[in-house]
């Protein structure tokens, strides 16, 4: 299978975000060998990052294909006004697994003495 764009944009992609680390990396050990304080990351390191992360998006969803719309009336076609009155809605949780008549700590710790 031959390589497409995309794959090859995201490899790029990937492959500028190591090169950003490991210049961060070098430039932080030269600042240590002249004794020079870390204040911020170099331009040129921040530019390789944006275009690292724009390669990436962009292969990435070039590789997803094409998209399908999203439609939000599609799943209620069949449901009417009735199903979403609040007086008839019913819903399955684990409350009556609570027992109802529960004793309080106090009158159960009387009982074991």
């Amino acid at each position: 299978m031959a390589p497409s764009i995309s794959g090859m944009a995201v490899t790029a992609g990937i492959t500028l975000f190591v090169l950003a680390g490991y210049q961060t990396l070098r430039y932080r050990d030269m600042l240590k060998l002249t004794q020079e304080e870390f204040e911020r990351v170099p331009v040129h390191v921040i530019v390789e990052v944006l275009l690292a992360a724009a390669l990436c998006m962009w292969g990435s969803l070039q590789l997803a294909g094409t998209f399908k719309p999203i439609s939000a009336l599609a799943n209620q076609e069949g449901l009417d006004a009735n199903v979403f009155r609040p007086d008839f809605m019913a819903f399955n949780h684990r409350g009556h697994a609570i027992p109802l008549a529960v004793e309080p700590l106090n009158a159960a710790a009387k009982k074991n003495r």
